[in-house]
């Protein structure tokens, strides 16, 4: 993803020169997260996710900044132009670059990150999103791989931490990130599995986020450590006690896509798995599928950049080549961001609800035996491809789906 949305620098430039011009009258740090009550119901010592340090702007400059903005925002039917936009897989990013204080927080996110150390060339920020940042109850954790390396992890918490931990065993989702991204951009995904009542384990490959870059001899190679971090997680972690061994999934997006393809074939402590946008099956190697699988893309990912119908020919021979119960959802104008909460990357506005709704259905099907879900499995969003056929193989029953066309807004 990394190149292709150096873009977004260049639209804030601007505005971020401006913002670092001030006087700095926070420091260089962000200000801690405030701690949750999650230890109440019995679980580890929560946090919400970081936001960035308060805007280096003096007040007034700020409040006027923010004033601009807003009557920008004011002027724009936004959900008229979403709705205009939205074949074009713009939809989303348009709701963004309207909301003024989405825009400052970005600004000051990507200010932080040329101050504060968080991997200034990698393009995106660990900041999130602040919407995710304040919904989810985060135990922020480090282990090391088999080579050595520093690997940091959020372990997310079910129902927020408002549940007793001692209640059950608690299924598990463990979560892959893409290339050059973080923890911090898939917060909302991890969220959506947590509010279902799962336990998330999200964590940073090495060289990426909070992570270390790789010691000496260590190759890099993101299936082993996607198996250290759930040796971890189930071994080691402070809620290793709360955890249902029998029932864990992952989810993938990207780069992590394809791990999780490659992890599903030789991890046997999996039960089901979610690839988002695995790029391609020349990378997305594996020798056999023992556990069901979702694929999912967008019909306007590129891989990466929004390019009509790329991503779904590349992924597709993937797919075919799965013997399990397996799916193939393809969402109408989504991007390859349709899995992230980044802001300003461009997708459609139902992209990411297509993904939430189908990947959630897959999980509580084969982990929890859901039935409600198996019927969500075997309906059709009326905002999938019409370019391309989407499919859902459960046993001897097949679902193919294929919309009707995009719908003119009202």
């Amino acid at each position: 993803m990394r190149s292709c949305f150096k873009w977004i620098y260049l639209l804030l430039l601007p505005l971020l020169v401006w913002a670092c011009s001030g006087e700095n009258n926070s420091g260089d740090t962000a200000t801690p997260s405030a701690i949750q009550s999650s230890e109440a119901f019995g679980w580890p010592a929560s946090v919400q996710g970081e936001n960035p340090p308060e805007s280096p702007l003096p007040a007034q400059a700020n409040n006027d900044v923010l004033f601009q903005l807003g009557l920008v925002s004011d002027m724009l039917p936004r959900q008229q132009l979403a709705g205009v936009v939205d074949p074009i897989a713009l939809g989303y990013t348009l709701s963004d670059i309207t909301d003024p204080a989405l825009l400052e927080f970005q600004i000051r996110a990507l200010a932080a990150q040329l101050n504060d150390g968080s991997r200034v060339d990698q393009v995106f920020h660990w900041y999130g999103h602040p919407e995710n940042n304040e919904s989810v109850a985060l135990v922020p954790v480090e282990f090391q791989n088999r080579y050595g390396t520093r690997l940091h992890g959020e372990i997310v918490l079910p129902k927020r931490g408002q549940t007793e931990a001692t209640a059950q065993k608690y299924p598990v989702i463990l979560a892959l990130e893409g290339l050059n991204t973080n923890t911090a951009m898939y917060r909302w995904w991890h969220q959506l599995f947590a509010d279902a009542g799962y336990l998330v384990f999200a964590f940073d490959f090495s060289g990426q986020g909070r992570s270390d870059d790789e010691v000496q001899g260590d190759p890099g190679n993101n299936i082993e450590e996607a198996q250290d971090a759930l040796t971890y997680l189930l071994n080691n972690s402070p809620v290793r006690q709360f955890i249902d061994p029998a029932r864990i999934g992952v989810i993938g997006h990207s780069m992590g896509a394809i791990a999780t393809m490659g992890l599903q074939a030789v991890e046997p402590r999996l039960k089901a798995a979610v690839a988002a946008a695995p790029i391609s099956e020349i990378q997305s190697v594996f020798d056999k599928n023992p556990i069901p699988v979702m694929i999912q893309t967008g019909d306007h990912d590129g891989p990466i950049a929004p390019i009509v119908a790329v991503n779904p020919a590349v992924v597709r021979p993937v797919y075919d080549k799965l013997t399990n119960d397996r799916a193939f959802i393809v969402a109408d104008a989504a991007s390859h961001a349709q899995h992230t909460n980044y802001p300003l990357l461009p997708t459609s506005t139902w992209g990411r609800e297509i993904a939430a709704q189908y990947s959630l259905a897959w999980m509580n099907y084969h982990l929890l035996g859901d039935t409600e879900a198996l019927k969500v499995l075997q309906t059709a969003h009326p905002r999938l491809s019409y370019l391309w056929k989407s499919e859902v193989v459960i046993g001897q029953d097949k679902r193919v789906f294929k919309s009707a066309g995009p719908a003119l807004p009202q």
